[in-house]
């Protein structure tokens, strides 16, 4: 995908980003999750998530639903829900501050998207809840060059 093309979902939900491959926002470090909050992340068994989970500055007691189990080095947990690890800003150093870099870049990712000029097709009319988005349909709206964005 060229820096021109961006086809990925990015949904803002309270304090949560969650970015998919998209090179022209310049995601930074926060490309290594596939949710990375401020404030918390909560899910009703069973989810199945690819990719890793980030909180900071809120503490892995904010993570709820997941049935964390904590690495004996308590740099990241694991769940049976996500393939990938879980990391939060009370986890052993390098986590915190590889966290407040990815909250950084977020947020710089965020900013970013918000000054362009619109350019945006509404998928679902706004309205995502429950949608399963498979990676062909994406491949194909990125042929189209179309940009999605839902808040």
């Amino acid at each position: 995908m060229n820096s021109k093309t961006c086809i990925a979902l990015q949904a803002i939900v309270g304090a949560v980003l969650t970015l998919g491959a998209c090179n022209s926002t310049r995601p930074g470090t926060a490309k290594n999750y596939a949710i990375l909050a401020e404030s918390g992340i909560s899910t009703v068994p069973t989810s199945a998530i690819t990719g890793n989970l980030g909180i900071s500055p809120a503490a892995a007691t904010f993570i709820t639903g997941f049935s964390l189990i904590v690495d004996s080095t308590n740099v990241f947990s694991t769940s049976p829900q996500v393939t990938g690890k879980v990391y939060a800003a009370d986890y052993a150093v390098p986590t915190p501050s590889d966290l407040t870099t990815a909250i950084a870049d977020m947020q710089l990712a965020f900013t970013d998207a918000a000054e362009r000029a619109p350019n945006v097709t509404e998928l679902g009319a706004g309205s995502i809840g429950g949608m399963n988005l498979a990676r062909d349909k994406a491949q194909v709206r990125r042929r189209r060059n179309l940009r999605y964005c839902c808040a």
